[in-house]
């Protein structure tokens, strides 16, 4: 882990083919996740439906941060609304994968998915 990475985010969104695409950089972590879930909130406030959520520069998530990516889907599935969760690798996607984050699927259905890249998740909202 990047030395001081653990204690920063930064939250960056676009558009992508009518997905929206919401960057994360630094960590997801208990310092960190009320500024993630306060700044994602936002984007999903001004109609965001299809969001990507890419964590390939994440280096860290603890149980907060796994839990602002749980609210994130909650507050998308009330409005008919998906998520994919794009590009986590190393102890990010240990933590998603030891949390049995893939079994919100049996949840939340086609509304959720893990994929192993943003060039993967854009298209999946179309299948």
């Amino acid at each position: 882990m990047e030395q001081g990475t653990r204690h920063t985010l930064i939250v960056t969104s676009h558009e992508n083919d009518g997905v929206t695409i919401i960057k994360l950089h630094g960590s997801l972590s208990a310092t960190t996740a009320e500024k993630g879930s306060q700044k994602i909130k936002k984007i999903l406030d001004r109609g965001a439906k299809k969001v990507v959520v890419n964590l390939a520069d994440i280096d860290y998530i603890s149980s907060g941060g796994l839990r602002v990516l749980i609210l994130t889907c909650k507050q998308l599935n009330t409005v008919q609304g998906g998520m994919k969760i794009a590009a986590a690798k190393g102890m990010v996607k240990e933590a998603l994968d030891a949390s049995g984050f893939h079994l919100l699927t049996r949840v939340y259905g086609h509304n959720l998915q893990l994929c192993n890249t943003q060039e993967e998740a854009v298209p999946a909202f179309k299948t």
